[in-house]
């Protein structure tokens, strides 16, 4: 992806989520040289991966199947596989009309979908089966607005404003905003995770883009915050020649 493109798409959904009335911390809207002024304090925020995310897929066309994210709280995984210092993760993911998060499912991860508002949510649900794939033919028992529901393989549930589900991680599940609703702004509330291995997606994806640097950020993912190669690159292009 583009950089200017990627710069363009995070001022949209500032937009967006100001129209939410949804506020973000300062962080999100730090410049490089304000990564860079800040980055003997940032040491936590890079590791847990707090900030902006955005992702095409590796699809060529972030309208149809793309997704961008802002992590709010994370914890991050210790050599044993268990949670260091907390438990859980806080995320706002904001869905276009359309747009799609290809079918995957989480290793390790628990979460709670929550619809904040904006439009409506449409997931469709599967079973992981005994090899880790999709199962298609048993029905699913879902925590679906604080109640166990039970759902037919393949039923694309729409969660309106208000509406939560959670999905554990033997769901499989993919998700889009409903045509003629508008974007969607999303809660997720769910257990630690990395993002790096705890995705499984069934067509194997390119979960972070390669970036084509042909304008400067105006905002820093968090793949490429202080202490990354990444950040150190932006540095040399941009501060230390300009």
């Amino acid at each position: 992806m583009k950089r200017s493109k990627i710069n363009n798409l995070i001022d949209e959904g500032i937009v967006f989520l100001n129209s939410r009335n949804y506020t973000l911390p300062p962080q999100a809207f730090w410049s490089l040289k304000d990564w860079y002024k800040n980055r003997e304090k940032v040491g936590e925020i890079t590791k847990r991966r707090i900030g902006w995310d955005l992702t095409d897929f590796d699809s060529g066309d972030y309208k149809k199947t793309g997704l961008l994210l802002y992590t709010l709280s994370n914890g991050f995984i210790g050599q044993d596989g268990k949670p260091v210092d907390q438990s859980f993760s806080n995320k706002i993911l904001i869905v276009e009309e359309n747009q799609v998060t290809p079918m995957h499912h989480h290793r390790s991860k628990m979460e709670d979908i929550i619809n904040l508002g904006g439009g409506n949510l449409q997931i469709k649900i599967y079973n992981m089966d005994k090899k880790e794939g999709v199962e298609k033919y048993s029905p699913l028992k879902i925590f679906h607005n604080e109640m166990w529901e039970s759902y037919e393989p393949g039923t694309v549930i729409n969660l309106k404003p208000g509406d939560r589900i959670r999905l554990d991680p033997n769901h499989y599940h993919e998700f889009w905003g409903q045509p003629g609703h508008g974007k969607t702004l999303v809660e997720e509330v769910s257990s630690v995770n990395d993002d790096r291995t705890d995705n499984i997606f069934v067509d194997k994806p390119g979960r972070f883009p390669e970036i084509t640097e042909d304008e400067k950020p105006k905002y820093l993912l968090c793949t490429e915050l202080p202490g990354t190669d990444k950040f150190n690159d932006l540095i040399q292009k941009y501060l230390e020649t300009g």
